[in-house]
């Protein structure tokens, strides 16, 4: 059974737009047979064309008006109550929507007997302005987009056969990262009773006191050159959406991201983890053996690779060249963004939630890599590849066996620790102990292996993570 298109917050248009989510009530009747329009999307920068064919193809219709949810519920077969995994897509917190093909539910619904939500939220400018006009912990409206549609799920799923105590949060890249926060920010009851982060984990981050610079920019290219303030934030309600998406998708546009608010996102993410800070729930936590490759596509300098992000001025390329032996730049480049950006926060998370006390972990490398997958040079099992494997919506065209295979494994696997967090998600896959003196990482289908009794390979705890000696000085504080 599906329900889609069922709208949880008012339309965050007109004196709404930029304001916190509002929850919509109603008693009349809607149609819940079709998707909703994505919210405003960014696709910009130099990987603009490659990002928005891969996850924007054929483009979705998009919306201001954008604050819906979907799901997907097994075919009822008694009056007990079904686990409920709450979806979070990434992109960024630039792009994204659950209206896309890939995220279909149907498939993991009726094959693994759970109930699965997906939702939208606001994304870029929309969703993440850093304007100097709203109060701090106004300004990471996706997040609370994100509370917003967790509290309806809360309220809401038993009318669709879901358990409202057996919630698992569940994201991929900024969906991860959005369940990152979630996970710190509610240490106390929280609205879930376990989580899972593909390529996502949140490492600390330094706060930017100059983070209104693209929304100041941005003002005065759509022509309100009002100083900060009422009038500025009115002329800037009144600007149409679709002026905004031109200069958002144009050439000039800035990165619209989330403010330090120590409401919604903190920059001691660890420390709190450590101290047990966070929420006491299973984590199932890991990342892509090749989660670079997309995101450095055409980059064959070092050097200018790590000067990017001021990196250079204290990591040399030739140290950085020790880190990866026997790879060309091109490679070190690419294992470089992975470990950097997704490999070691994850190793830190895991890390801080064993060695807290706080719950049980289970940390994973995927490694499967299919033809029809392989659409730019070097992808390998590149950033979000496995996500048509657990929704079962991979291309039955052009998959393999093995693809068809592993859909099923890894779509197990995931459910049965949705059911059951606390239990082994598949044979041989240990509970995650760190150091160097265990096997309990999961590597996950590597060398073609894809049987339920055969894709997990456990292997030395912290085999992955040498370059995080280095890449940890940029990640822990």
């Amino acid at each position: 059974m599906s329900f889609k298109g069922i709208r949880f917050g008012q339309p965050p248009t007109g004196l709404l737009r930029w304001a916190p989510p509002v929850s919509f009530v109603s008693d009349e009747t809607h149609d819940t047979t079709v998707l909703s329009p994505s919210c405003i999307q960014q696709f910009a920068f130099a990987t603009a064309s490659l990002t928005e064919a891969l996850f924007n193809n054929p483009p979705v219709a998009e919306n201001e008006d954008c604050l819906f949810l979907n799901v997907w519920a097994p075919s009822p077969s008694s009056d007990t109550l079904k686990p409920v995994v709450f979806w979070i897509y990434g992109g960024s917190l630039a792009f994204g929507t659950a209206s896309v093909p890939e995220y279909d539910g149907t498939s993991i619904a009726s094959n693994q007997g759970i109930v699965v939500v997906s939702f939208n939220y606001r994304t870029n400018v929309f969703g993440f302005p850093g304007a100097p006009e709203l109060p701090l912990d106004e300004n990471n409206l996706g997040f609370l987009d994100q509370e917003l549609a967790l509290k309806w799920v809360q309220l809401n799923i038993q009318q669709f056969g879901g358990d409202p105590e057996q919630i698992t949060i569940m994201g991929q890249s900024a969906g991860g990262f959005s369940v990152s926060g979630l996970v710190v920010r509610h240490p106390i009851d929280p609205p879930f009773r376990a989580a899972i982060i593909f390529s996502g984990a949140s490492p600390d981050t330094i706060p930017s006191l100059t983070a209104f610079d693209a929304f100041d920019n941005f003002s005065t290219a759509v022509g309100c050159t009002q100083a900060p303030g009422p009038a500025r934030l009115a002329c800037l309600r009144a600007v149409s959406a679709a002026d905004i998406r031109a200069y958002t998708n144009g050439p000039l546009s800035g990165s619209f991201e989330p403010l330090i608010d120590d409401v919604t996102t903190f920059d001691d993410n660890l420390e709190r983890i450590r101290a047990g800070n966070a929420a006491r729930v299973p984590l199932l936590a890991g990342n892509m053996q090749n989660d670079g490759t997309l995101f450095t596509v055409g980059e064959t300098n070092l050097t200018a690779f790590l000067d990017t992000d001021g990196i250079g001025a204290l990591v040399s390329a030739g140290l950085v060249r020790t880190l990866y032996p026997g790879e060309n730049d091109t490679s070190v480049i690419a294992d470089s963004f992975r470990d950097l950006v997704f490999l070691c926060p994850t190793s830190l998370w895991t890390e801080a939630f064993v060695q807290s006390g706080i719950s049980t972990v289970f940390r994973y490398e995927y490694g499967a890599v299919f033809p029809d997958f392989q659409v730019f040079p070097n992808a390998g099992a590149w950033h979000s590849t496995e996500l048509p494997e657990l929704f079962g919506t991979f291309n039955a065209s052009t998959a393999t066996p093995d693809q068809v295979t592993l859909s099923e494994t890894f779509q197990t696997a995931i459910a049965n620790f949705i059911k059951n967090p606390n239990q082994t998600p598949a044979p041989n896959w240990p509970e995650y102990v760190p150091g160097g003196n265990t096997q309990t990482l999961a590597r996950l289908a590597y060398n073609n292996n894809v049987d339920t009794q055969n894709f997990v390979q456990a292997v030395i705890s912290d085999s992955q993570d040498t370059p995080c000696a280095v890449w940890n000085a940029f990640l822990d504080f």
